[in-house]
């Protein structure tokens, strides 16, 4: 195991290396031709600007967030930072979930951090919040060419407002089947080989699940917990993809008003319908939704208690830092989310899209600061393409930027699943991401401040309609009526 720690530390403390554009161009969207910067508000064009603070001249710290299951990682990589700009030092920490109140507490009582990151906190940027963040579109910030999209723009021509106020540089979050293939082999599965449609997929969760009760030291062969945001912003929108009437653009036309979401048809009627056979036939520990995401979860694959999960590209990690035999090992491994059922003619792998209203941010206040200087340096270094490179390593998450030479990313889940998705002569080869813009963010200009959303799921409202789903309290069409009258108390002024 060290010598895997260090391997890693040699590679993050290594020169920036670049991305491949094949790669790159089969990952990634398309690039966008830069449109006109948007217009200022009234209130922008006549604000007054502020009075100019005394910069500092002496060493500073920077407080900058980190994801807290790449915190070491990110403080290896910021330790190159500070060997090149001894007169600036930065101090990494994170949050989760259980912290994110306190942080925010904090914050509410003067604390001002440098560089903060949105995921734990759960905050995207709207007409409602956008001015808590600075305009990152006036600093002095080179590097606005190298994206593969059109990231200075995006935000603001979706919303209208001067921006952006966050910046992100990877492929949307993926959500994968995750499995322990030490424990695969031993119930006689193959996944590679045996599921091709989304029927087999329900044999093979169906034959592992009965496995699992031929063991005594294995609790669950699929274990699934609950998490607001994953069920709300990624499964909602994941699990339709295997059908051929639940794709994308069908699940925009309920946000945008076209189509409802409680129509016969809906798309999000396969998310509901597909849980509640998981949790009648037993594919899934009963009690989904009082069950915790890493307490009864991801601490149980770890420990190499169950079989496999639908996860995003944190665990892989977690795994192999944990010191998980199987992880270690390279006994990781797993397969795309949604294979295709009758009628779909191509397996889909649901990506959200490239983040253009959360994580990285620099809070309003810090324009005033004296070391503000230093915060600009400091944030176009995390941006450099010294820096995406071996950050791209620390979160095994692909880049949509233009680096330098090829990147021979180490992640995981990317090395396992996501390279392989679409390749010609991989696994995979005739499967697609789909990554363009979701139904949630399309409406999110029309959103109503303080409203519930389609979901409900940033109060917690989501559990409970699923827990009354799964107990058979209200039926799937009665989950989304919930849904549709959500949506008419929640938005506004969407166009015709």
């Amino acid at each position: 195991m060290m010598s895997r720690l260090v391997s890693r530390r040699k590679l993050l403390q290594s020169s920036a290396v670049g991305a491949a554009s094949a790669l790159l161009a089969s990952c990634g969207p398309r690039t966008s031709q830069p449109g006109p910067a948007p217009q200022a508000t009234a209130a922008e064009a006549t604000k007054v600007p502020p009075t100019p603070v005394p910069a500092s001249t002496g060493p500073v710290t920077l407080d900058v967030m980190s994801m807290a299951e790449y915190e070491g990682a990110y403080r290896e990589i910021w330790n190159v930072f500070e060997a090149k700009h001894p007169e600036i030092k930065i101090n990494v920490f994170s949050i989760n979930e259980d912290t994110a109140a306190a942080h925010m507490a904090k914050v509410a009582g003067g604390y001002l951090p440098a560089i903060e990151l949105t995921q734990e906190m759960q905050i995207f940027f709207d007409k409602t919040n956008y001015q808590m963040a600075i305009n990152l579109g006036e600093l002095n910030f080179p590097w606005w060419d190298r994206w593969e999209f059109d990231v200075k723009n995006a935000w603001s021509k979706l919303h209208n407002l001067p921006g952006p106020r966050s910046l992100d540089v990877y492929q949307g979050f993926v959500f994968t089947w995750q499995y322990n293939k030490v424990l695969m082999d031993e119930a006689g599965l193959d996944p590679h080989r045996d599921v091709k449609t989304w029927d087999d997929l329900k044999r093979w969760l169906d034959e592992g699940a009965k496995w699992v009760k031929t063991r005594k030291d294995v609790d669950w062969f699929w274990n699934q917990a609950w998490h607001n945001w994953v069920f709300g912003v990624n499964y909602t929108d994941c699990i339709p993809l295997a059908f051929p009437d639940g794709q994308r653009d069908r699940q925009r036309d309920c946000w945008l008003g076209r189509a409802k979401f409680n129509d016969p048809d809906s798309p999000y009627r396969h998310f509901f319908e597909f849980f509640k056979e998981a949790n009648d036939k037993g594919w899934i520990p009963p009690g989904l939704t009082t069950r915790q995401w890493e307490g009864d979860m991801e601490a149980s694959f770890i420990a190499g208690k169950s079989v496999m999960m639908l996860h995003g590209p944190w665990v892989w990690d977690k795994a192999l830092a944990a010191g998980a035999d199987f992880a270690i090992n390279d006994m990781q491994d797993g397969l795309p989310a949604t294979p295709p059922a009758e009628g779909q003619a191509v397996w889909m792998q649901s990506a959200l899209p490239p983040n253009i209203d959360n994580q990285w941010f620099i809070r309003a206040g810090n324009e005033k600061t004296p070391h503000f200087e230093q915060t600009q340096i400091a944030w176009n270094w995390f941006w450099s393409p010294e820096a995406i490179p071996m950050r791209a390593q620390a979160e095994g998450r692909w880049p949509l930027y233009k680096l330098d030479e090829p990147l021979d990313l180490k992640g995981p889940q990317f090395v396992k699943v996501l390279k392989h998705i679409g390749k010609e002569g991989g696994k995979w080869a005739d499967a697609r991401f789909e990554q363009e813009m979701t139904g949630n963010i399309a409406a999110s200009p029309f959103r109503k401040k303080g409203s519930k959303g389609v979901w409900d799921w940033e109060s917690n409202g989501n559990n409970q309609v699923m827990a009354d789903v799964l107990a058979g309290k209200i039926t799937v069409k009665e989950a989304l009526d919930i849904a549709q009258r959500n949506w008419e108390e929640s938005y506004e002024g969407l166009p015709a």
